[in-house]
């Protein structure tokens, strides 16, 4: 109206009137009051029907804030003054406020104090039940070390599940800016139940409303838990190992067989504890590392930009207590590393002091027995020449989940990325067949097949960020397709449990 046109070039904006405000779903913030109260000045005197027509009145000689999409659908209202809907708060709208908690990009109002102690409880009850039978199948089960007993043969089940639905949140995690569809939702829902992260498992952020749980909490939460599983195996070794040599009514040798059987139990539940919670270890590390950061900028000039983590825009990145806390995330890569190169030394020792016929060679290369019997679910069910295939697979999850929390951007090529990763190592497995059992093959198999059909789902959903035209939601949204989707997901669950039941 009072001078050129500019072309309304940004996807956020909203032209109209002669002049550009946000859309829906959009954030910016204003480089100071200054600039926001003049931009409101300017647009009234635009639209009045006598319009002042002084220098001062006729431009606005400030840039407009750079629009940023946000991450959680229908977070942001848009607008000149960017305010978050009910619920949200903070940079992109993107941090859930007091009485809310996040699940899976959107911010849900907390449930009520019984439930989330109730779902605590029973999640303790469930360990505890799990600790339990294992101790009871160890008293019951075969001495002889070649055989299984029914516990590890559970556990090598176990394993396979455990690993397809902790890769399938993660998955959804790690591609949270995908529009999913719900019926993934439901089924990654409960799985996070499955990474033991104390935090993710309920809200605890809702029992207190001043309580605010943040990224560094979440892998806080998870290296306390490997400690405290490592702390509880070696004082409940300690406890029984003291009852043992204080009853009288046995014989040294009877004394050292029970420490011995101790022992293997100890490591057993503890190696096992310890690799469910290592993906939720790697993913929460990998989501706090300066890589996973994302920068903001409130003008075309980038003179006012700040940086993000993008899992959690409550924190600024670089500023003196990131750098003082994410030491401890460089800490956990040491561990995320050690554990799987530990294991593969043990496993090393293991297959050349068998292959080996002098014995008297091999006995210092040899790890303890009890060492061995607590890593037998990493090996046992795998073929002779497959000894390390337990290692391939836990890379695979790594790559497909942590791996491209680091590299990948809001962009469909990084799911493509991961769905050709999981496609081709899906395609090795069938081909090398590494597992000995053939229901085990056919379970692994199964779940490698489910998590490529939920990755093409990825590929072919809507992702905001790339304004894709919304063809494809009516299908995604249809009641067979839920089902389908549900269908395949509880393939993996629904066949364990059929074995365990016939068995």
């Amino acid at each position: 109206m009072f001078k050129e046109c500019h072309k309304c070039g940004h996807g956020g904006l909203k032209c109209q009137d002669d002049y550009a405000t946000l859309k829906s779903g959009y954030w910016w913030q204003w480089r100071n009051e200054t600039h926001h109260h003049r931009c409101r000045v300017f647009i009234s005197n635009l639209l009045t029907s006598s319009p002042a027509l002084g220098d001062d009145d006729v431009q606005y000689p400030h840039p407009l804030p750079t629009p940023h999409k946000c991450p959680m659908n229908g977070s942001c209202k848009g607008g000149l003054d960017s305010p978050c809907e009910k619920g949200y708060d903070g940079p992109l709208c993107a941090v859930c406020s007091s009485g809310y908690y996040n699940q899976f990009q959107t911010c849900q109002k907390c449930p009520s104090k019984k439930w989330i102690i109730g779902q605590l409880s029973l999640i303790a009850v469930a360990i505890l039940i799990i600790i339990a039978v294992s101790v009871w199948t160890r008293k019951i089960k075969n001495k002889k070390f070649e055989e299984c007993s029914i516990i590890d043969t559970i556990l090598f089940k176990l394993k396979i599940g455990i690993g397809f639905y902790q890769v399938t949140y993660g998955l959804l995690e790690a591609f949270s800016y995908i529009k999913w569809p719900d019926s993934l939702h439901v089924v990654s829902k409960y799985s996070k139940l499955l990474q033991l992260n104390i935090l993710q498992m309920a809200p605890v952020n809702c029992l207190s409303r001043g309580l605010h749980v943040n990224a560094f909490d979440n892998l806080f939460a998870i290296l306390a838990v490997n400690a405290a599983i490592i702390v509880l195996g070696s004082i409940a070794y300690g406890v029984r190992k003291g009852i043992i040599l204080r009853d009288r009514n046995l014989g040294e040798t009877e004394k050292s067989g029970k420490i011995s059987q101790a022992k293997e139990l100890v490591y057993r539940n503890s190696f096992f504890l310890l690799y469910v919670t290592y993906l939720s270890t790697c993913s929460k590390a990998a989501t706090v590392l300066p890589l996973a950061c994302r920068k903001l900028c409130r003008d075309e000039s980038d003179g006012f930009c700040f940086t993000y983590l993008k899992a959690d825009y409550s924190i600024r990145c670089h500023d003196s207590r990131y750098n003082h806390v994410v030491i401890v995330a460089y800490i956990s890569i040491a561990y995320i590393f050690a554990l799987p190169l530990a294991t593969f030394i043990v496993l090393l020792r293991q297959k050349r002091a068998t292959a080996t016929a002098d014995a008297k060679t091999s006995k210092s290369l040899v790890p303890s027995p009890e060492l061995i019997f607590g890593f037998r679910f990493l090996f046992e069910n795998y073929k002779t020449r497959s000894w390390y295939w337990e290692l391939v697979e836990m890379s695979r999850k790594v790559i497909v989940t942590s791996g491209l929390i680091l590299v990948g951007k809001e962009t469909r090529s990084y799911i493509g990325l991961a769905w050709v990763v999981a496609g081709m190592y899906g395609v090795l497995f069938a081909w090398i067949r590494a597992i000995r059992d053939a229901f085990e093959n056919r379970l692994m198999a199964t779940s490698l097949a489910v998590t490529v059909f939920n990755l093409a789902i990825g590929a072919v959903s809507r992702i905001p960020a790339e304004n894709m035209p919304a063809s494809v939601d009516p299908y995604m949204e249809t009641v067979i397709f839920n089902i389908l989707v549900l269908a395949a997901n509880s393939l993996v669950i629904g066949l364990l449990a059929c074995k365990i039941l016939h068995r």
